[in-house]
C-alpha cells in the first residue's frame, strides 16, 4: 500500500539507498574473506619459516644443555634470565657495562613482584633488574628508584636499619643462607652472613666472597654485585630483595621489593640462562616482523627475538601500529570515512602480550608440538583479548627424539591494518560513486515528475469537472523526442479533436431547433389549416394528440436551447448588488399566483443579506428550483423558500415535503439529462432543470447541494453565493 501511494520521486530515492548498500554488504563479506585468506596464507608462510629454522637447529643439542649458571632449570613463574657475559664487568656503578643485556631487565614495583605496571611512577620506589654469567661469576645489576636513600648508621648494631639488598640463597641440600650488602656511603659495600630475621650478622667478619658497589644516581641509586659460580655450588636457587629506609630518625622500613614468587621474599627462584649462540643465530636472520621462541622440551624459553610489531617495552609488550586516518577537510567526505570506520573497526592499536622475559610458554600448541611431534599453525588472542596473534610451531629433532620447539608469531594487525586501509578507501569511493549516481537519479527523477506533474495540471486545466473542453491544445508543448514528449504531444492532438467534437455538441441544439423548427411549422400550420377546412376534426382526439406532440417537441427544442446558450449569454451580462430577502420575497409573491395549487412560505432568518449578481437569471435559476419542487410536492404541503447568513455566504433553500432522492444520484443531480426520480410522461424532462441551476450558481461564484431533510421526508435544495459587505456597496433603492 506504501509503495502504490509514493511518489516516483520518493521511489527512486528509496531504490537509490538500497543500492548503496550493496557496496557496504560487498565490502563487509569481502573484507571477511580476504581476512581468511590472508590468515591462512600468514599460517602457511609462518609454518614454512618455522620448519626452516626447526631444520637448522635439528641436532643442535648444545644449544639444549642443562647446565646454567644456577644448574637446576625449573622454570617457574618468576624465574630470573640470565645470559653469557663475554667482556668484562667492572664493579664501579657504571651501567655502560650492561647496554647489551638490557632486553632481559625484568622490572619490578611494589604493586607487584613480578612484573613493572606500566603506569608506575618513575620516580616512586621501583627497581631494574639484570642478572649476567661468565664461566667464573654471576653478576647482578640493581637500579632502583628511591628519592630518600638512608646511608647506613655505624652506631647501630642491627643492620636492618637502612637501604640495603637481601640475598636468598638455596643450596642442594634445601638449606637457606641470606646474605645482606649495605654501605655506609656511596662506593664499596659490605656483605654479611644474617639471621632469620634479617637483624644481626652471624659472624661479624665480612663475606669477602659476595663482593658489591653502590653509585648515587639522579633518581636513586645503582647496585653492582658478584658472586662466585662455585660459592653458590650446584642445584641451588637464588633470591634478591630490595629494603627502602625513608625516615632517618625512626630508619623503620616502608617497603621491601622481592625477585620471589611470593611477597615475603622467602622462596628463591631459578636463574635461567639463555643461549647467546642461538639468539645470535636467530638475530642473523635478519629484521623480523615476526617473533621467534625457541623453547626445550620442559617448555621453558631457550631464546626470542623479534617482535610482533613495535619494539616490546618492559612487562607486557605495547604493539601498536602506525595507521593514520586520512585527514580531508571536506565534510561529506569525513562524515562518510567515519562512517565507514565505525563499520570497519580498525585493528586495535595497542595489545598486551607476552613479554620477551617470560619463563615459558604453556600453551596448548606448544604442549601439542612437543607431545606428538606433529607441525601445528593456530590463531589464538593476545593476553588481553584485543588482538588476533598467528602462531606457528615445529618440532626441533636430535638423533630422532624431540628436544624442542620452534614457534613463529606475527601479529595481523599489520596486514589487517593495510586491508583495512585498502577496503576503506574502496568502500569510501565505492559509496561516493554510487551517491553520485544517486544523486543523477534524483535529478533526473525530479526533472521526470516535474514534466509529468506539468502534463498533469495542464490537462487537468483542459477539461472542466463537468467535461467540457477549455483549451484546445496544451500550451507549451514538450519537445522532447522520449516516450513523455510524445504522450504530451498525444494528449495536445487528443484535446484538439475532442475540442472539436465539443464543439460540434454544443452546437447540435441550435442546430437541431433550427431545422426542426420549419417542419414544426409546417405540420403545425398544416393541422390549423385542416381544423379550418374540416371543422368536424377540431375535436377529434387523434387531432388533440397531434397537437400535444407538437407543444412537446417544441418545449424539447426549448430546453435544449436554453441550456446551451446560457452560458454564452451570461458572459456579457453585469451584476449589481442585490438584497437578497427582499428579492425573495418578490419572488415567492408570483409563484404564489402562478402555482394557486400550493402554498409556499418564505423564511428571511437575516434580512440583512447582500449579493451581487444577476436578477434575471437568480429569477430563471429559482423559476427551475420551484418547478423541481412543485412536480415532487405531495399535495397539500407548503414549499419553504429560507434565506440565511452561512459564514461568507448567503445560502438560499428551497424545501419541500416529497419523495426522497436517492444517495446514489446525489453528486450527479445537477448534471445535465440526470433525472433524480420517475416524472410524469406527459411532461417534457430532459434532466437540465437543476443544470441550469448548476450554471447559474456557477456564475455568481457560489455552490450548490441537495440533501434529503432529516426531521421530514422530502428534499433540501441549497445555492450559496458569496455575500457583499453592506459597508462597502451601493444604497439600495
Amino acid at each position: 500500500m506504501f509503495w502504490k501511494n509514493t511518489s516516483i520521486r520518493l521511489k527512486l530515492i528509496v531504490i537509490g539507498i538500497i543500492l548503496m548498500t550493496i557496496p557496504i554488504a560487498m565490502s563487509n563479506f569481502y573484507i571477511r574473506e580476504m581476512d581468511r585468506f590472508l590468515w591462512r596464507g600468514q599460517k602457511e608462510a609462518l609454518l614454512t619459516t618455522a620448519k626452516g629454522i626447526a631444520t637448522i637447529l635439528n641436532d643442535q643439542s648444545e644449544f639444549f644443555s642443562p647446565n646454567t649458571a644456577v644448574p637446576e632449570v625449573l622454570g617457574k613463574q618468576g624465574a630470573l634470565y640470565t645470559q653469557r657475559i663475554d667482556g668484562p664487568i667492572q664493579l664501579n656503578g657504571d651501567t655502560d657495562d650492561w647496554e647489551s643485556m638490557q632486553v632481559l631487565s625484568n622490572y619490578f614495583t611494589g604493586d607487584n613482584p613480578q612484573f613493572c605496571n606500566l603506569d608506575y611512577d618513575p620516580n616512586s620506589f621501583s627497581i631494574k633488574n639484570i642478572i649476567g654469567y661468565n664461566d667464573i661469576y654471576l653478576y647482578g645489576l640493581f637500579e632502583v628508584n628511591d628519592l630518600e636513600r638512608i646511608f647506613r648508621d655505624p652506631d647501630r648494631v642491627t643492620l636492618n636499619s637502612s637501604d640495603q639488598l637481601r640475598i636468598l640463597l638455596e643450596r642442594g641440600d634445601g638449606n637457606l643462607e641470606r646474605y645482606l650488602l649495605l654501605s655506609n656511603e656511596p662506593g664499596r659495600m659490605s656483605a654479611f652472613l644474617m639471621d632469620e630475621q634479617w637483624e644481626l650478622p652471624l659472624t661479624g667478619e665480612n663475606v669477602t666472597e659476595v663482593q658489591g658497589e653502590l653509585a648515587d644516581t639522579d633518581w636513586g641509586y645503582v647496585i653492582e654485585f658478584r658472586i662466585p659460580r662455585d660459592f653458590i655450588g650446584y642445584r641451588s636457587k637464588i633470591g634478591f630483595s630490595v629494603v627502602d629506609v625513608d625516615n632517618l630518625e625512626t630508619r623503620t622500613i616502608k617497603q621491601i621489593i622481592t625477585t620471589s614468587p611470593k611477597e615475603s621474599g622467602e622462596e628463591p627462584t631459578q636463574v635461567i640462562v639463555r643461549s647467546p649462540g642461538l639468539t645470535k643465530m636467530l638475530e642473523g636472520l635478519g629484521p623480523l616482523r615476526s617473533r621467534i621462541w625457541v623453547l626445550d622440551r620442559q617448555r621453558q624459553v631457550r631464546s626470542v627475538v623479534g617482535n610482533l610489531w613495535n619494539p616490546p617495552g618492559p612487562g607486557f609488550s605495547d604493539t601498536e601500529t602506525n595507521t593514520e586516518p586520512v585527514q580531508t577537510e571536506f565534510i561529506p567526505i569525513r562524515v562518510l570515512t567515519d562512517f565507514v570506520d565505525k563499520l570497519f573497526p580498525d585493528p586495535p592499536l595497542q595489545f598486551k602480550d607476552y613479554s620477551q622475559s617470560s619463563v615459558d610458554r604453556p600453551d596448548q600448541i606448544v604442549t601439542s608440538i612437543i607431545d606428538t611431534g606433529n607441525p601445528r599453525a593456530d590463531i589464538r588472542k593476545s593476553l588481553d583479548k584485543k588482538a588476533e596473534i598467528i602462531v606457528a610451531g615445529h618440532p626441533i629433532l636430535a638423533d630422532g627424539e624431540i628436544i624442542g620447539a620452534v614457534l613463529v608469531e606475527q601479529s595481523s594487525t599489520e596486514a589487517s591494518s593495510l586491508h583495512y586501509q585498502f577496503v576503506r578507501s574502496l568502500s569510501v569511493v565505492t559509496v561516493l560513486v554510487f551517491t553520485s549516481v544517486l544523486a543523477l537519479l534524483a535529478i533526473f527523477a525530479w526533472r521526470l515528475t516535474m514534466r509529468i506533474r506539468r502534463l498533469h495540471q495542464t490537462t487537468e486545466q483542459a477539461i472542466t469537472p463537468e467535461g467540457r473542453v477549455r483549451i484546445e491544445h496544451i500550451p507549451k508543448q514538450d519537445s522532447s523526442n522520449d516516450e513523455l514528449g510524445a504522450l504530451n504531444r498525444s494528449f495536445s492532438s487528443m484535446l484538439s479533436r475532442l475540442s472539436g467534437y465539443t464543439r460540434y455538441l454544443e452546437g447540435l441544439p441550435d442546430t437541431l431547433a433550427h431545422e426542426m423548427n420549419n417542419p414544426l411549422g409546417v405540420v403545425t400550420s398544416s393541422l390549423e389549416m385542416l381544423e379550418d377546412d374540416i371543422p368536424q376534426t377540431k375535436n377529434n382526439h387523434h387531432m388533440q394528440r397531434a397537437t400535444y406532440g407538437i407543444h412537446r417537441l417544441k418545449s424539447l427544442l426549448s430546453s435544449l436551447t436554453e441550456a446551451a446558450s446560457l452560458e454564452e449569454a451570461m458572459q456579457d451580462e453585469k451584476k449589481e448588488p442585490i438584497k437578497l430577502p427582499q428579492l425573495l420575497s418578490e419572488f415567492v409573491a408570483g409563484y404564489q399566483y402562478v402555482y394557486s395549487g400550493h402554498e409556499f412560505v418564505v423564511d428571511n432568518q437575516d434580512l440583512d443579506l447582500f449579493i451581487e449578481g444577476s436578477p434575471e437569471y437568480l429569477a430563471q435559476m429559482m423559476d427551475k428550483l420551484i418547478d423541481n419542487a412543485t412536480e415532487y410536492c405531495t399535495e397539500n404541503t407548503p414549499i419553504i423558500v429560507r434565506s440565511k447568513k452561512n459564514g461568507n455566504y448567503a445560502e438560499i433553500s428551497i424545501l419541500n415535503e416529497g419523495p426522497e432522492l436517492q444517495e446514489d444520484i446525489l453528486d450527479r443531480l445537477f448534471d445535465p439529462m440526470v433525472s433524480g426520480t420517475n416524472h410524469d410522461a406527459r411532461k417534457p424532462h430532459l434532466g437540465l432543470g437543476l443544470y441550469v441551476v448548476k450554471v447559474i450558481a456557477g456564475y455568481h461564484g457560489g455552490s450548490h447541494r441537495a440533501t434529503n431533510r432529516k426531521n421530514k421526508k422530502g428534499v433540501e435544495f441549497v445555492v450559496s453565493i458569496p455575500l457583499l459587505d453592506p459597508v462597502t456597496s451601493p444604497s439600495f433603492h
